[in-house]
């Protein structure tokens, strides 16, 4: 049977990426069996633990076992469940990218991103302005945002990977008679020019129009005039 061996840092994302639905049931299979040890697990205390229907748990049982995760047997005492080297190196691989993240947590902190000034369209004016995300970018802050926000052009995949190592804060969004406003995600950062950098968050409005190569920045104060920045001119982001 196929192992699917992984060998470096981007095959463990590209097997976790194919594999990643599976995770959460093969992670309760491999506390309850042990990891290598085959054992007997009924259904229905799969479906209870697991919190849904005896029927389901019969039906990923199966597709476990024809996508070669598992190997079952039924014996007289019940069905005997065990994991393959498959679903052992899926979890191998789900641990690497967790250590990764984790355990370098501290120097990768200190990774920056490089981005250049770009102008928007004054839509992040707006927003930042109406009261009740005022309110809580107030409290994210320290102090009352300036009103408006820095658009910056970024490399999407250096983006996404400086948003992985920074804490989530949930802004909620909120209903007015004319419409729905929908919750932003706030990530700290400091944006720096030169010598000098300033603590702000990057926001990223559930429904936005930027496209993912453009992070949206608010701060306590006006950015382009605090770090003397112009259109393409260049800051690093950490």
């Amino acid at each position: 049977m196929e192992t699917n061996k992984i060998s470096d840092s981007k095959g463990n994302i590209r097997f976790l990426e194919g594999n990643i639905q599976y995770l959460p049931l093969l992670l309760y299979l491999s506390q309850k069996l042990n990891l290598n040890k085959t054992d007997i697990l009924s259904t229905v205390e799969i479906a209870n633990d697991m919190q849904f229907s005896q029927q389901t748990a019969s039906r990923k049982m199966l597709e476990l076992e024809e996508l070669g995760f598992i190997k079952r047997k039924y014996s007289p005492s019940g069905l005997m469940i065990g994991l393959t080297e498959k679903t052992i190196d899926l979890l191998k691989a789900n641990y690497a990218h967790l250590k990764n993240i984790f355990d370098n947590n501290k120097e990768q902190d200190k990774k920056s991103i490089h981005a250049v000034i770009t102008s928007g369209i004054g839509e992040g004016k707006f927003y930042v302005q109406l009261e009740k995300y005022n309110q809580e970018f107030t409290k994210l802050l320290g102090k009352k945002p300036f009103p408006g926000t820095l658009n910056l052009v970024v490399d999407k995949n250096d983006y996404k990977e400086l948003l992985l190592r920074k804490e989530q804060v949930k802004v909620e969004g909120f209903q007015t008679k004319e419409r729905t406003f929908g919750c932003i995600n706030c990530y700290k950062v400091n944006v720096k020019k030169g010598k000098n950098k300033v603590e702000a968050f990057i926001i990223i409005p559930e429904r936005t129009s930027h496209p993912e190569n453009i992070a949206e920045v608010i701060a306590p104060s006006y950015l382009r005039d605090e770090l003397k920045l112009d259109d393409n001119d260049k800051v690093e982001i950490l």
